[in-house]
């Protein structure tokens, strides 16, 4: 595999090293990084709000783009896997980070590649965390669009499409599209306007879960929320019970060391769980606002109780304020939401490194809670891989993706097996076969917000007076987004 550096000045700025709340990205899952940096230097910062919705491509390029998306028509009649030669097997992939060393299932798809097509026929970019539109835009203006790169839906989806940097790949999935490794469920979460745009499923894309600690909720002669859910007891009302009770001051100090809830949770997945959504993808590319809903009324309430909970676990910071603090992953925390992956449920050595292979019986996990205990929709970081509009070998990088995502979807099986329990694992996937993506920032749909009333809610404003203050608002940015695109 060849490496290259992009020479590019946008990617000559140093990386911001943070946790932001907005685009749901998980460190655990590989952080930005320029190949002349460290490997291991992780990064959780996302995308930004304020980028650019805009592409300009020239008139050439899009000429360019699509004679190469014709010349691959063909694939269309046999599985991406399957075809045997390529007329061009050059392959650029754009990444957020260097696979070598970290990403063993990527590296592995590259092998497969090169070993099938020819050695040094995939050349990787390591663009760096936040860089995706800008590399794109970058790219475009040189005439030297790559063939594949990684992307975050939530953090630009459907913007980068109705930008125009994505080209649809429809054409190259029909015979792949519900596969074990291209399942539809996943694939779905990319779909605008009829037309798929991203390579994804259900091993590459992560579910938002709730692990919990067996043994706090032994201590405390309480049902875990295995045991609620598998009784369709799991709501809203007994999670917030449990993160009362299990929020302690366990040493009798006056400050909390236990959480019944741990640190980086995001709200919205509490509604999208429940199906509710304020703001919602209708088809053809139209919104539909639902801001009478009552369950909206019923979410604002529930983030109310939630933050109010949270925020008895104060303590002074360096200058003698009192600010609320949370340091309750499992263990201190009795449930952690996060997008959980097998290794979450590993047993761990004495540097908590899952470096011991089997399933860890105190730990367990189940879906988000719901309003009314029913089953959940599970919200997913959406990710997967895209071809750029200009890309010159389009069916390569299809190719390529393809075979990244069976290496996931085979890898993942088998870490499963070494730490899930069967029911565990059929747990997963039936949450996977009901995902939703997350659609929260206010930069996807031009002139919508997606944010609105969640700060009131957390600041205890009643619900009825945040849906009185938005819904008129939110309805009018709705039809103003509807109208220009139907126009």
């Amino acid at each position: 595999m060849k490496k290259k550096t992009l020479l590019s000045t946008l990617l000559a700025a140093s990386m911001v090293i943070g946790m932001l709340t907005g685009c749901g990205a998980d460190p655990a899952e590989g952080a930005g990084q320029s190949v002349s940096q460290t490997e291991s230097q992780d990064s959780s910062q996302q995308e930004s709000s304020s980028q650019e919705s805009g592409s300009q491509e020239s008139g050439s390029e899009e000429s360019s783009a699509e004679e190469s998306r014709d010349s691959g028509s063909d694939a269309a009649y046999q599985s991406l896997l399957e075809i045997d030669t390529l007329e061009n097997p050059n392959v650029t992939l754009d990444h957020y980070w260097d696979p070598n060393g970290r990403d063993s299932f990527e590296m592995a798809a590259i092998k497969r590649y090169e070993e099938k097509y020819g050695e040094g026929t995939v050349t990787v970019n390591a663009i760096g965390w936040n860089k995706g539109i800008e590399t794109m835009q970058a790219n475009t203006a040189a005439g030297n669009q790559s063939d594949l790169i990684f992307t975050e839906g939530n953090a630009c989806f459907p913007s980068y499409v109705t930008g125009n940097y994505f080209q649809p790949i429809t054409e190259y999935i029909q015979q792949d599209l519900g596969s074990d490794f291209m399942d539809q469920a996943s694939m779905d979460n990319f779909k605008y306007k009829d037309e798929y745009y991203v390579f994804t499923n259900s091993a590459r894309t992560k579910p938002y879960l709730v692990a919990y600690y067996i043994p706090l909720f032994e201590d405390n002669a309480l049902e875990t929320p295995g045991e609620l859910y598998a009784k369709g007891e799991w709501t809203w009302d007994k999670f917030l019970e449990y993160c009362d009770i299990l929020t302690q001051d366990t040493d009798g100090d006056g400050t909390i060391d236990q959480w019944g809830l741990g640190p980086r949770y995001k709200l919205q997945n509490f509604a999208y769980a429940s199906g509710i959504v304020g703001i919602q993808e209708e088809g053809n590319g139209l919104l539909k606002a639902n801001w009478e809903e009552e369950k909206l009324l019923n979410y604002f309430e529930f983030i109310t109780k939630l933050e109010t909970i949270q925020a008895r676990a104060q303590r002074k910071d360096d200058n003698g304020n009192l600010v609320t603090f949370n340091d309750g992953w499992l263990g201190t925390g009795a449930m952690y939401i996060e997008a959980i992956n097998q290794e979450h449920l590993a047993n761990r050595d004495e540097n908590n490194n899952n470096a011991i292979l089997g399933k860890n019986e105190d730990v367990g996990f189940v879906p988000i809670p719901t309003l009314d205990g029913s089953m959940a929709t599970t919200p997913v970081w959406d990710n997967g891989y895209a071809i750029p509009n200009g890309a010159k070998n389009p069916l390569g990088g299809a190719v390529l993706a393809a075979m990244i995502l069976d290496e996931y979807a085979k890898g993942l099986r088998e870490e499963q097996a070494l730490y899930m329990t069967e029911d565990e694992i059929k747990l997963y996937y039936d949450c996977m076969a009901k995902s939703i993506p997350q659609r929260k920032n206010d930069n996807l749909y031009e002139g919508v917000t997606m944010s609105y009333g969640e700060e009131e809610a957390k600041q205890g404003t009643p619900a009825a007076t945040i849906i009185d203050t938005y819904k008129n608002v939110v309805a009018s940015e709705v039809e103003a987004y509807n109208a220009k695109v139907q126009n």
